[in-house]
């Protein structure tokens, strides 16, 4: 069956559900008992089942996780929903690993070179797509590492030639953003699926040049949706601190070089120095965090078992894919870093007007009477897209 643009109600709500699903059993910053006025999110349909053999048995060393479903009644049909943010350090510190990356560039895991195309070659361009480093990294984690890596279990599907939709809640949704260009960019080794794209309140997974390169890519053919409630603050993260480097060149503040319009540069006057050294300060001190941080998971990533072999990376060798050789992939993170903080909103943006305020205080015992993440909750989202496009 060939999976059909635009959005589909019936497509949302499964994979909504499939978003949902992927918490099951872990504690999560968003999990909420329905009594504390958060409508529950029911179970995927029977038609759909797990495949155990391609989804992995425990986390990576981020806290990443994602769930393989296989549609059986059409066997060539399948799902992969990636779990959002858990009640972890690992987890929450891929949320704040958000200095940004280039969106190309090859991994390099030994002798093997594999393309990391998250964006197309913008050439000379002043201004390149940026991915959120924390969800890049996370993605890499998750092609590589846990015993069912992603990179073999979308190969497979390549193979096949299957139907592939894709995703995630909150940092899941984002991480599958990511997924998606990665799966459309690299056709040399994931083509062969039609894919197509649901989140649900993402996170700002890049700059505005990845944002373009997504919605030609998956966004304007109606095959990437990103829903979003107008009330979550999540889909508003991480901060994002535009100035003038961010701006494509040439422009009036600087030619076609990229040299500053001195002219321009005295009219501004303070405002030019003094924003961009405060600019300056918030990117340079979220580089350094960045650095301190991924520091001791390359270190854990050198004991981590590694379940490939060269010739699932397409080598013609099947030597061990080792956890030192893994996390050499943090360095190659760390020598992609923009001079940016500049996050856009990703995909095709299909928006829930929601009721302003936060979680009702109904006299429930145990029911939490405050809740940061009330308007995030998926079943508040799955409510409000069933009164305004269930239809």
């Amino acid at each position: 069956m060939t999976l059909k643009p635009g959005f589909q109600f019936a497509e949302a709500q499964l994979l909504l559900e499939m978003a949902q699903h992927a918490y099951a059993g872990t504690p999560s910053l968003t999990e909420v008992v329905a009594t504390c006025g958060v409508p529950p999110v029911p179970d995927p349909s029977s038609n759909w089942t797990i495949r155990k053999d391609l989804t992995p048995t425990s986390s990576t060393l981020l806290d990443n996780y994602w769930q393989v479903w296989q549609n059986q009644s059409d066997s060539t049909q399948y799902a992969i929903a990636v779990r959002g943010t858990v009640a972890s350090a690992a987890s929450v510190l891929a949320d704040l690993l958000f200095p940004l990356i280039n969106a190309r560039f090859d991994v390099k895991l030994g002798s093997i070179s594999l393309p990391f195309y998250l964006a197309r070659d913008e050439g000379d361009s002043a201004v390149k797509a940026g991915v959120h480093s924390g969800f890049a990294l996370s993605l890499l984690l998750m092609l590589f590492t846990t015993d069912s890596p992603l990179f073999v279990t979308l190969a497979l599907l390549a193979e096949q030639g299957n139907d592939v939709y894709v995703t995630g809640h909150s940092q899941g949704a984002s991480i599958a953003t990511l997924l998606t260009s990665l799966v459309r960019h690299s056709t040399d080794v994931f083509k062969g699926p039609a894919y197509k794209t649901y989140t649900f309140a993402p996170a700002k997974g890049g700059n505005d040049h990845y944002a373009y390169d997504y919605a030609q890519l998956a966004g304007v053919d109606g095959y990437a949706w990103a829903v979003t409630s107008t009330q979550d603050w999540v889909p508003q993260a991480p901060f994002a601190l535009e100035w003038i480097s961010d701006l494509n060149t040439p422009n009036p503040l600087r030619g076609f070089n990229g040299s500053p319009n001195p002219e321009a540069m005295i009219a501004l006057g303070s405002v030019v120095a003094d924003g961009e050294s405060a600019v300056n300060r918030v990117r340079d001190d979220a580089v350094r965090r960045l650095k301190q941080r991924v520091g001791s998971l390359s270190l854990r990533l050198t004991s981590e078992t590694i379940h490939l072999k060269a010739a699932d990376l397409g080598a013609a060798n099947a030597t061990p894919i080792t956890g030192s050789t893994i996390s050499d992939v943090i360095q190659q993170i760390l020598d992609q870093i923009q001079a940016s903080l500049n996050y856009a909103d990703v995909g095709a943006l299909l928006p829930l007007f929601a009721t302003p305020g936060g979680n009702p205080t109904d006299g429930t015992p145990g029911c939490q009477t405050l809740d940061y993440f009330w308007q995030h909750h998926l079943g508040n989202y799955l409510k409000y897209m069933k009164q305004q496009y269930g239809s």
